[in-house]
């Protein structure tokens, strides 16, 4: 048993710093490149659509951001998804207040398919009404609240024909130490290092050429799409154009959640990986080799305490309390990182303190149990239920939506990361 607790110890260690070392290369390799392309203020219209089911806490504050782009030539699709959500009056009453070079469009869900996301149908119906002069589309998620230059750093990189999307991501940011937030950003900042090494597209703040979008035939596959961002890599292949990821338009999302909805948030994720993503199968063997490691020496710390081997108990205690510092550590980097590269403000990135440092290398632990979790439901789930919405899973990527109703806010809790996509 002490040979078993040195070696799964040490492994474990090795484990972290290899998170540690990756965080690094993150830093330096992807989030700290110089930006080569100096925006301007029109390149072009540009049709910004957006879904919206419910009335997100930050939504009010991203129309009226959207509003006010430095950008010049640009309109607003929203396709809320029927005349009684909640967040039906809240778009009305910024349009009407905010509104005043008349770009916001709202438009009520008309024809949600089975055969999509209730995204995806909000997206193919603001496709369908935007300027035929349009040029580019751009996606926004309604709990994004971008900066005022968002728009113009979104366009600008499309300037070179190479380069087919360009997209940025989110930052989870609590404004409390509640367990729940602090384990989602925990657990976003490690998926975030991979996510923007390989470029992978987030639809929440994404840009396409109008061209592109139908020489890729994107309206057909959404058609049949659960996730709007999902098949994007797949249809650019052909094409041969690439992703580009700028750390400039990583959003801050600064809800509170609990961690019942941390677990169906992760694993709603890492659903959408299985099904378009070919490294799903990395995550995989990843989620496997940290969380049997990390089981393992959990298991051998808690059997050591039970029968006395003192020696063992105090090898396994240091490993996991060494590791949990170094992922606590990883989480710094990649934290500061995001707070010097993107275009969010700085006050938003407040010290972490020692209490809360102190809480995140407690926590670190359980978020990769979650982490474990949720793997093995996204990887052998055959339902999934998302806004109020359940659908089922189909081979291919396919979905099927089972039964549409309307958005109904008295069934969620207060938690306002509960309606979050």
């Amino acid at each position: 048993m002490l040979i078993a607790s040195v070696v799964t110890s040490v492994l474990l260690i090795c484990a972290a710093i290899a998170h540690f070392i990756t965080a690094f290369y993150f830093r330096t390799k992807v989030m700290l490149q110089p930006d080569e392309v100096e925006p301007e203020n029109d390149y072009g219209l540009a049709s910004i659509v957006m879904a919206v089911r419910g009335c997100d806490p930050g939504l009010q504050k991203a129309l009226i951001r959207l509003l006010d782009q430095d950008y010049s030539n640009y309109e607003i699709h929203l396709v809320v998804d029927h005349h009684k959500d909640n967040a039906w009056s809240v778009v009305h009453e910024v349009k009407e207040q905010f509104d005043d070079n008349r770009r916001l469009t709202i438009h009520e869900m008309t024809n949600p398919l089975k055969t999509c996301g209730l995204k995806c149908s909000a997206l193919l119906q603001g496709l369908d009404n935007i300027h035929p002069n349009s040029k580019y589309l751009v996606l926004l998620d309604s709990d994004v609240t971008p900066h005022a230059s968002w728009l113009s750093q979104l366009i600008a990189p499309l300037n070179d024909k190479k380069i087919g999307v360009v997209t940025g991501n989110q930052w989870f940011e609590p404004q409390d130490s509640n367990v729940g937030s602090l384990v989602r950003s925990l657990w976003y900042a490690g998926a975030l290092v991979p996510t923007a090494i390989y470029a992978n597209p987030w639809a929440g703040s994404f840009a396409m050429r109008m061209e592109d979008v139908h020489r890729a035939k994107l309206p057909k596959i959404w058609k049949k799409a659960i996730v709007d961002d999902g098949p994007i890599r797949q249809a650019l292949q052909p094409l041969g154009l690439k992703i580009h990821f700028c750390p400039s338009l990583i959003m801050i999302n600064r809800e509170r959640c609990t961690l019942g909805f941390v677990c169906r948030y992760i694993s709603r994720i890492l659903t959408w990986s299985k099904m378009y993503e070919p490294t799903f199968l990395n995550t995989v063997i990843h989620c496997l080799a940290t969380v049997v490691l990390l089981g393992t020496v959990l298991a051998l710390f808690a059997i050591s305490l039970v029968s006395g081997m003192w020696n063992v108990a105090g090898i396994t205690a240091s490993a996991l309390a060494a590791a949990s510092a170094l992922n606590v550590l990883a989480y710094v980097v990649v934290r500061n990182t995001v707070s010097i590269s993107s275009n969010l403000d700085q006050e938003d990135f407040e010290p972490i303190g020692v209490f809360r440092t102190l809480k995140l290398i407690v926590l670190a632990p359980v978020a990769y149990l979650i982490y474990g979790y949720s793997c093995f439901i996204a990887a052998t789930r055959q339902k999934i239920q998302w806004r109020q919405i359940t659908y089922e899973l189909r081979g291919n990527s396919k979905v099927k939506m089972l039964g549409y109703r309307r958005w109904v806010s008295e069934q969620h809790n207060k938690e306002p990361s509960e309606i979050s996509i």
